[in-house]
């Protein structure tokens, strides 16, 4: 057997390994205390609790047993692998890593199918339309329209508008919260429709938190 596909079979049983483990938090993981804050401080973070695969935990320091876990909250949320680097002989950051299916920060309950999908900001929209209609309270509906997605997941990385505690729709948003907007369109006595514009919060399970019409 060639070592490289050796090296392929390992791959392939690690990658399994990973993908069959369960998230626990990073207070079990079990970080040595002094080099949890010489890993902090080097990295100049200040670390956040979050969720990790047990099983990448454990492959990892089967590998390194010197590595600690901790991560930082921001635009993009990462986790921080440190652990003696072989260029610099220092107890130093080796690795970031974006959230992925291995670790992520905790999160409130969230609906399914996840806002990230097309399927689930089409759910948001439909629950928002509804609200809206009824917010609106008006005979003579035609249509509705949002301006691009018009679906937006209240985050550190979608611009100022959305940020956790900007107020929208007359409420102050938390993070993983749903904020849409769009235009409810009726007909007139007219050839031209009139327009409504209308905000709406949702929680991180599609729930009307606020609605405001102008």
């Amino acid at each position: 057997m060639t070592r490289n596909l050796l090296v392929f079979l390992y791959f392939l049983v690690f990658v399994s390994v990973v993908a069959n483990g369960q998230m626990v938090s990073n207070s079990t993981i079990q970080n040595d205390p002094a080099k949890e804050t010489l890993c902090a401080r080097r990295a100049k973070v200040k670390p956040v609790p979050f969720l990790i695969d047990q099983n990448y935990a454990e492959s990892t320091r089967a590998v390194r047993p010197d590595t600690t876990f901790i991560a930082e909250d921001g635009v993009i949320p990462e986790l921080i692998e440190c652990r003696v680097s072989g260029s610099t002989g220092k107890y130093e950051t080796d690795s970031l890593t974006s959230e992925n299916s291995s670790w992520h920060l905790p999160r409130p309950q969230q609906f399914t199918p996840s806002i990230e999908t097309a399927a689930g900001q089409i759910k948001a929209a439909d629950v928002y339309l509804k609200a809206a209609r009824d917010k609106v309270n008006r005979e003579g509906f035609d249509h509705s329209f949002s301006p691009g997605a018009g679906v937006y997941e209240i985050n550190l990385n979608v611009g100022p508008w959305y940020n956790p505690g900007v107020r929208f729709a007359g409420m102050k948003a938390e993070r993983y919260d749903i904020a849409v907007e769009g235009k409810l369109f009726y007909k007139s006595s007219g050839p031209d429709l009139d327009a409504v514009r209308v905000s709406c919060l949702l929680s991180p399970m599609f729930e009307v938190k606020s609605i405001q019409a102008k």
